[in-house]
């Protein structure tokens, strides 16, 4: 006769009852006299297996994570790694920013010396919530009277150290309306602007230590030091005009700050090999070609 199999309800029944199933233990001495006892089943057992389990789980990790034992284990990364990463990741965009304006620096350079200065590309911001289209321009009494003034205006201007400009001289009419240029330092000139010898400025013998000042406003556009030359600075104006400064001894800019006129910008001395006694060489320079300063400076 075939043995019948046990339907799958006996099966998870019996299971129940045998978890549920309690055992006692007991703990003895030599003469069984019991000290201890426990009545536990199978499914207490597990239980408590399990919490012991996840609490040795627990205090494993908290030693790891807050102890330097973590350092031993494979694949942790050093603290001190980490760091330098982040210091090497920040010196490697502070390099890379300071070639980004090395760069411009040197095309600006390039751009005042040629006299090929591009236009602003800067756009103007409109706001998208005014319509501009219908705005109408009506001049007004006033301003048609300071157009007629500004147009029957002397045509003769003086700049701030008395040299006489006309309006129609190219300094004047490709930069602003009024050039008023500062002496760059107080002395004497021993050599003039000789276009012939290559000698694209002025030579002025100052004091020890005079100071040099800017002949207009204008940006910092290079500023460098070279054996021959001592230390050079470059400005920018407006109008594509360029001031170069050279043999001095000391600068108080740096590329990219702006100077207003008059204002001191370094220091003259004797700190070339070509020249042997203190003073400066200034040379101005207009769309990309050089002007003799006398012509335009008081000196």
């Amino acid at each position: 006769m075939k043995k019948q199999r046990p339907s799958i309800k006996k099966i998870w029944k019996k299971a129940f009852t045998d978890v549920r199933h309690k055992y006692r233990l007991s703990v003895t001495d030599e003469n069984f006299h019991e000290k201890l006892s426990f009545k536990l089943s199978s499914l207490n057992l597990w239980t408590l297996l399990a919490l012991g389990s996840l609490i040795v789980v627990a205090i494993t990790m908290v030693i790891i994570i807050y102890t330097p034992i973590r350092q031993y284990v494979p694949g942790y990364i050093k603290r001190e790694f980490v760091e330098q990463s982040i210091n090497d990741r920040i010196r490697l965009d502070s390099l890379q920013q300071q070639l980004e304006a090395q760069k411009l620096m040197l095309r600006t350079l390039n751009a005042a010396l040629t006299g090929s200065i591009p236009e602003d590309e800067i756009q103007p911001i409109h706001d998208s919530l005014r319509d501009y289209h219908n705005i109408e321009y009506r001049r007004s009494l006033e301003d048609s009277l300071l157009r007629l003034e500004i147009e029957n205006a002397d045509p003769y201007t003086l700049d701030a150290n008395g040299t006489q400009l006309r309006s129609s001289d190219p300094l004047r009419s490709g930069s602003s309306e009024k050039s008023l240029f500062y002496a760059p330092v107080e002395g004497n000139i021993s050599q003039k602007f000789d276009y012939q010898k290559y000698h694209l400025g002025v030579d002025i013998e100052t004091e020890t230590n005079a100071v040099v000042k800017a002949v207009l406003d204008g940006n910092v556009v290079f500023t460098s030091w070279s054996p021959d030359n001592g230390y050079i600075l470059i400005l920018q104006h407006e109008g594509n005009l360029t001031s170069i400064y050279a043999s001095s001894s000391a600068l108080f800019k740096r590329s990219g700050d702006f100077v207003t006129a008059g204002e001191a910008i370094g220091m003259t001395g004797n700190s070339s090999e070509l020249r042997h006694t203190n003073g400066l060489h200034f040379e101005l320079w207009y769309n990309g070609s050089p002007m003799d300063p006398e012509n335009y400076i008081a000196f």
